[in-house]
Formats: structure tokens, C-alpha cells, sequence
């Protein structure tokens, strides 16, 4: 590991001093009365035309610069509506570029671009893909970018098994916005698997930013709507919009409902102490059913192309009821008892919500971010839990508010962009444990200080260090607990040829625990166990290093590769001890010594076969160590996975297909994730588009879940399936109706916060 962060600041270093002298083409990008064209895209191809080796985005003086090397090279520049323009040049200053204005509202793209800038991927689609995708989220899937796994059946976005942030010109939106978005209204998908220091704090593993084409005055509407045939699953959404001069206004709604009856749970456990010794083998099952509503009213005034504001509020509206029946037999001491099991939980939240954001672009390649959001939150949990022996409840009143801010700047250099930032969180939650007479009230305050260089040295090797100081604090009136940590992460993509490059990065992440996890309240959830959060859990450290190999073929062929490993240090987990006091096995949280995971993964394919399919097989390896002061263990797992797509003209069909599942270790518990399979069909006519997925076809005990306790006070063996989504059919339609032009917004980037509620739940 020290000798990656060396040789990362190293190669860094030795090249900085020859980044002055690099070979460039600049210019400046100008319509026919002499007008800068700023967000002009501008690729540079190889002589020959048929490889891209960088790309910009023109600045508000039409401005616009691309490292080199000697030789003879093409300039591609595009804008929507104008022509197209096409230039072979060498390195030096091309002056003012002019383009002819025309009368379609779209770019010509005749062939899929993909641009490998120093912090991401730049991809204008092909016309046959948005033809056939429709959807966003088809399109994502289309494109097969290192990292990025796009389920269409589920609706699931990840970034190398991580959490993606998702925007839309560069404003962070839900999934359900972007899901829903028309393929046909995409300018070009912006991606990245390096989140930067920025995001190392949210634990983002990956951006995708949807740029879309310009549109006139006027508005969109759109519905789309999911359903089971069979079982009650419910998705809806409703998106309207309406843009007139400098002000736009949108309105949102999203529906999202379940109701299983067919929810299994298998649970083998073991209580051990010398002084009590308890089996429990049960029998359950767990329907549930629950409603989500999300309204999000929004505003946004653009008073020029440099200047834009947007304010939303929202209000998200949760009600979840579990019903649970079962027996259970247990063996308590030597005496063997069989008894019957009930479980009834209620949960009730609600979190209201108000986002403002500003940015401003200042000559000389400047430009400033800020944003603030309000969110206040009302919490209600009850929850019963009957055996033949005794009942045993928890019932929780909760409220509280979080306030979060941050603001940015940025100045580019040339080819080098610096960007330093500050971010503050201050979370308040007070909960009411009625049945126990125990109020909790904590207070965590999150501040964070970072700064990140990206740049490029020569015209193929980019890139990306950034550091910061992080302070947290957490106090639950009586006890405080202050942190200051560091955040860093380091990035160096080297282009070897034309399809070839390698990228090697460093990152480290601490991470603070969650309010329930630090509170103190004591909970008994039967006759056997209990609950109890521990103050004095200190933050875990998270240290990843990685090195990747792309390889992309004119032909189509690509494949991806990456080694690495992941070590968190001080990682907290659940941990179970005999109260002799209270004559329970008492959950609670400690600090482990280490979690360290080495892996390798590997991803084959081939896209446009045949111009109509795109075929994918991929596998990871990984090696999991997990040690405390009382335990030490290993595990192995393989894990692998097939995607399959066919697109003509408006239909399109795809499968996912987990073939092995991944097994994770993490302290003294293994668990098996979903084995997912998925199959789907879709079909677009003019602004209607309907879909068929058909999920575990072959599976139908639907998504199963299995979780192992390595523990040797508390082994046990857990399984449960959501039985309704074995062999499900889900029908789906979405209409959009657009009328005028919609303006280009502009990037907002910055974090929204979270609320944290810090309510200590059992039973459930």
C-alpha cells in the first residue's frame, strides 16, 4: 500500500514540471454573428478519424483547450443547433471556430464516441441505441462502462457494487427521475468511477450525470406505472414541467407499494454461556405490507448561462405494518418447550424537506457552488412481540432535524482543475421509549474541509489527488465524543494506445457510527435476548487501493479487469454477551481489529454484435479476513454474473442473470446476497412505452437471503425468501408528452445531507 500512494505522488511530481511545456490545441467556438457558443462539445480524434483520445466542454467564452502530442489530428466540434464541424490540425492555436446554424434540434452522431477524460467517461450514444433504449436506464445498460451494473427489471444502478450518484445536468436527482428520463432527450452520458475526495464522505463509488439537449419554451408531462399480474407490487410515478424564460417549474410524485404475504423465515439460534445455554429452532412467517409517498415541488431561475438558482421542497410520507405467525421450539436450561409465535410492528415517518442551491461562473474558468438544506423528521415505531411464554413490546416516539451546508469553488488552469470545498452537517434526534420511561436525545455534528487537483500531463496520463480534514463530534447530553480524521485519495490513468489504458488509485475514508448504534437506551426484546448501543464506539478506517486494466476494440470486444483490496480498520459489528444481571444475551456494538478483503475481477464482452447484441460475462474473487480481540476468521467466495441484451429498432429485450452468488464476511457474519435473475422485454411506440419483466424465472422461492453467525456465544443459521417474487410478472407503461424547449440548467453537484434518526429498534 505505501509503496502505491508513493509511486502515485511520484509519477504525479516528475511530470508536473513538463505539464507547461505539453503540446495543446486550443481555440474558441463562435456562431455565425460572432457570438461565443459555450457547452459546444469538442472531441479530438486520431488523423484517421475512427478513435477518440480526449474531449471538452467549451466555456462560456466559447473557449476550449486539448492536450497532444506531435502529429496530425481531427477536431470534431458539435452543438445543438448547428452543423457539425470537422477540422485537421496539429498542435498549437486553431483560433475562432464558426459554426453554421441548421434546423434540427439534435446532434448527428453517426457512430457511439466515448471520451476517457482525465475524471471520467464522456459517451454520446448512438442514434440505433437511443432508437431502441427509450429509457434512460436501458441506454445506461447499453453502454457497458467499467463499473457500472444497470438491472432494467429492478430498476438498480451501482458502481462497482457501490452507491451512484445520480444527476441530471449535473443536479443530483432520485432514481426514479432518471430511470424514467427518454433516451431521445439525452445529449450525452457522463460517468465516473472515481467519486474524488468530494463524495469519499457519502461513500459514493460512482457519478453518472445526464447531460440533456435543449428544448423551447413550454413543458413535459409524464406517467409511468408497474405492476405485478399476480401479487400486490405497485410502482408509480408522475412528472410535470413547465419552462417560461428563465424560470422553470416541476412537480413530482412518486408511489411505491407492497403487500407480501408469502415471506418465510427459517431461524436456527444459539444462545452459550456456561451459566445459560439456549436453542431455538422457529418457523415464520413474515407478510408485510407498506406505502411510500414522495412529493417534490421544484423551482429553478436561470438568469444567464453562468448564473442559475433552485429551490425544492419536499416531503417523503412512509407507513410500513408487519404481521408475523409461527412456532418456534426451544430448549432453555434442558427443558425443551414448543410455543407459538406472533409478531405485529408499525412504523410511521415522515420527513419534510428544502433544498436551495445557487452557482455562479466567473471568468478566467472560476466558478462557485453553494447549497443548504433544512430537513426536520417525525418517527413512530410500535412493536409486539407475542410468544407462548410472554410478550415483549417497544414502542418509540421520535423527532428531530438536520441541517447541512456546503460550499464550493473551483478555478481551472489550462488542462488542471482545482476545486477546494467546505461541508458542515448538524443532526439532531430525540426519541421517547414510552414502555421503558427512557428518552434519548443525541446530537452529531459532521464538519469537513477537503481540496482535489485534477489535471493531465501530455495527452495520456491524467490525474486526480485530493485531501481533507474531517471533524466529527457526537453527544448525548451526558457523554461527548470529538474526531478529527483525515480523507485522502489519490488517481493516475495512464492511455498505453488508442484501446488500451490503466488506471491505479488510493483512497481513505473514515466513518462514523450510526446514532443507534452509539445510543444507550437498553431494549429487551424477549425472554432470552436484549439491545444496547455503546458511546464509546470509536470511527472505523477505510483504506482502498486498486489497480484497473480497460481494453476497448474497434470491433465491439472489450474487457475490463481490476485487482485491489479493501482493509477497514476499527470496523464496528454486533456483538452478543451473557448480563448475568439481567440473565439475557445482550446485543450491542464493539470495534473489531481489522476487515481486510483482497479481489480480482474480470468482465468480457462484445457490443453491437451483429449491430443488434450486446453479450457480457463477469466474475470476482474475493478473500475475506475478519479479526477481533476473541475471534479470527476467513472465507472465500466466487462469485459470478451474465447480462444479455437485443435491441432492433423500438424493441428491446435483456436478461441478468446471477450465476454464482457472492457471500460476504464482515466481523462474525457471513451473508449470501440475492440471487437475481431477471428477464425483460420493452416496446416503444412514439411517447408510449411498455415492458414485461419476468423476475426469477427459474427460482420460485424468489430472492433468497441466507445469514450466518460465526459467533461462538451466539452461532446461528438464518434464511428467508421473498416468496411473491418467485416466477412474477411485471407489467409496466410509461407515457411522456414534451411540448417546447426545456433550458439547458446548469450543474449542481453539491450534497443534499441525510437525516439520521438514531432510533434503537427490536423485534423487527
Amino acid at each position: 500500500m505505501k509503496h502505491l500512494v508513493l509511486l502515485l505522488f511520484l509519477l504525479t511530481a516528475a511530470f508536473a514540471s513538463a505539464q507547461s511545456q505539453q503540446l495543446q490545441i486550443a481555440g474558441r467556438v463562435l456562431d455565425a454573428d460572432g457570438n461565443p457558443v459555450p457547452f459546444a462539445y469538442v472531441v479530438l480524434h486520431n488523423a484517421d478519424g475512427d478513435s477518440v483520445l480526449a474531449g471538452a466542454t467549451t466555456a462560456d467564452d466559447g473557449a476550449f483547450l486539448l492536450p497532444c502530442g506531435q502529429g496530425t489530428y481531427r477536431v470534431e466540434v458539435s452543438s445543438v443547433g448547428f452543423e457539425r464541424l470537422v477540422v485537421r490540425c496539429e498542435a498549437g492555436d486553431l483560433g475562432a471556430l464558426t459554426l453554421d446554424a441548421k434546423q434540427l434540434n439534435a446532434v448527428s452522431v453517426t457512430a457511439s464516441r466515448t471520451t476517457e477524460q482525465v475524471d471520467r467517461y464522456v459517451v454520446l450514444p448512438k442514434p440505433e441505441e437511443v432508437e431502441s433504449a427509450g429509457r434512460t436506464l436501458v441506454l445506461l445498460d447499453m453502454l457497458k462502462l467499467p463499473g457500472l451494473k444497470v438491472d432494467v427489471a429492478l430498476q438498480q444502478i451501482t458502481v462497482d457494487g457501490g452507491m451512484a450518484i445520480l444527476q441530471i445536468n449535473g443536479k443530483e436527482v432520485p432514481l426514479t427521475r432518471l430511470a424514467n428520463l427518454r433516451a431521445e432527450q439525452i445529449k450525452r452520458v457522463e460517468y465516473s468511477n472515481n467519486p474524488g475526495t468530494r463524495y469519499l464522505d457519502r461513500g459514493a463509488s460512482g457519478i453518472i450525470n445526464i447531460i440533456l439537449k435543449e428544448r423551447e419554451d413550454g413543458g413535459s408531462l409524464m406517467a409511468q406505472g408497474q405492476s405485478a399480474l399476480t401479487t400486490g407490487f405497485v410502482n408509480g410515478y408522475l412528472l410535470g414541467s413547465y419552462h417560461k424564460g428563465k424560470s422553470e417549474f416541476a412537480l413530482e410524485y412518486t408511489l411505491g407499494y407492497r403487500n407480501y404475504d408469502q415471506v418465510p423465515y427459517q431461524l436456527e439460534d444459539s444462545y452459550i454461556d456456561p451459566a445459560r445455554t439456549v436453542t431455538r429452532s422457529q418457523r415464520t412467517n413474515m407478510p408485510f405490507w407498506y406505502i411510500d409517498h414522495t412529493l417534490n415541488a421544484e423551482y429553478t431561475y436561470q438568469h444567464n448561462d453562468s448564473t442559475m438558482f433552485v429551490a425544492s421542497l419536499q416531503d417523503n410520507f412512509f407507513t410500513k405494518t408487519l404481521d408475523a405467525t409461527g412456532t418456534m421450539t426451544e430448549t432453555d436450561r434442558s427443558v425443551t418447550t414448543n410455543q407459538s409465535m406472533q409478531q405485529h410492528s408499525y412504523q410511521k415517518d415522515n420527513l419534510p424537506k428544502l433544498d436551495l442551491f445557487y452557482t455562479h461562473r466567473m471568468p478566467n474558468g472560476q466558478k462557485v457552488e453553494l447549497n443548504v438544506v433544512g430537513e426536520y423528521a417525525t418517527d413512530l415505531y410500535d412493536n409486539t412481540l407475542t410468544y407462548t411464554s410472554g410478550t415483549y413490546a417497544t414502542h418509540i416516539d421520535g423527532h428531530g432535524y438536520a441541517l447541512s451546508g456546503e460550499g464550493v469553488y473551483s478555478k481551472q488552469f489550462g488542462t488542471t482543475t482545482l476545486r477546494t470545498g467546505l461541508q458542515y452537517q448538524h443532526n439532531f434526534a430525540e426519541n421517547d421509549y414510552t414502555l421503558y420511561n427512557t428518552t434519548s436525545a443525541m446530537t452529531k455534528d459532521n464538519a469537513y474541509l477537503y481540496a482535489e487537483l485534477q489535471g493531465a500531463i501530455g495527452s495520456d496520463i491524467g490525474y486526480s489527488i485530493g485531501t481533507g480534514a474531517k471533524l466529527l463530534n457526537v453527544t448525548d447530553g451526558t457523554n461527548s465524543q470529538s474526531y478529527l480524521r483525515n480523507l485522502s485519495t489519490a488517481r493516475l490513468n495512464w492511455r498505453a494506445t488508442d484501446n488500451l489504458s490503466l488506471t491505479a488509485f488510493v483512497q481513505y475514508t473514515p466513518m462514523l457510527p450510526t446514532l443507534a448504534a452509539l445510543s444507550p437506551v437498553f431494549q429487551q426484546t424477549d425472554d432470552v435476548e436484549g439491545t444496547i448501543g455503546n458511546p464509546d464506539l470509536k470511527p472505523s478506517e477505510q483504506l482502498r487501493d486498486a489497480l484497473l486494466l480497460r481494453y476497448n476494440h474497434s470491433s465491439g470486444f472489450y474487457a475490463f479487469s481490476s485487482i485491489g483490496a479493501m482493509r477497514i480498520f476499527h470496523t464496528y459489528f454486533d456483538v452478543y454477551h451473557y448480563d448475568d444481571v439481567r440473565d439475557l444475551f445482550v446485543l450491542t456494538y464493539q470495534n473489531a481489529d481489522l476487515w481486510y478483503v483482497p479481489y480480482a475481477f474480470a468482465e468480457v464482452g462484445v457490443r453491437g454484435l451483429w449491430n443488434h447484441l450486446n453479450l457480457s460475462l463477469n466474475g470476482t474473487y474475493y478473500h475475506y479476513v475478519s479479526k477481533g480481540s476473541d475471534f479470527s476468521h476467513t472465507r472465500n467466495n466466487f462469485t459470478a454474473n451474465a447480462n444479455a441484451q437485443f435491441y432492433w429498432n423500438n424493441f428491446v429485450a435483456g436478461a441478468n442473470f446471477t450465476l454464482l452468488p457472492q457471500w460476504t464476511l464482515n466481523a462474525e457474519t457471513y451473508t449470501m446476497s440475492e440471487m437475481a435473475q431477471s428477464l425483460y422485454v420493452q416496446y416503444r411506440y412514439k411517447s408510449l412505452t411498455a415492458m414485461l419483466a419476468w423476475h426469477c424465472p427459474f427460482n420460485k422461492e424468489g430472492y433468497r437471503y441466507e445469514t450466518i453467525g460465526l459467533s461462538a456465544v451466539h452461532p446461528y443459521h438464518h434464511t428467508h425468501w421473498t416468496a411473491n417474487n418467485g416466477n412474477m410478472f411485471v407489467l409496466g407503461l410509461t407515457w411522456q408528452m414534451d411540448f417546447g424547449r426545456k433550458f439547458h440548467k446548469g450543474e449542481k453537484t453539491l450534497q443534499n445531507g441525510g437525516y439520521d434518526n438514531g432510533m434503537v429498534k427490536t423485534g423487527a
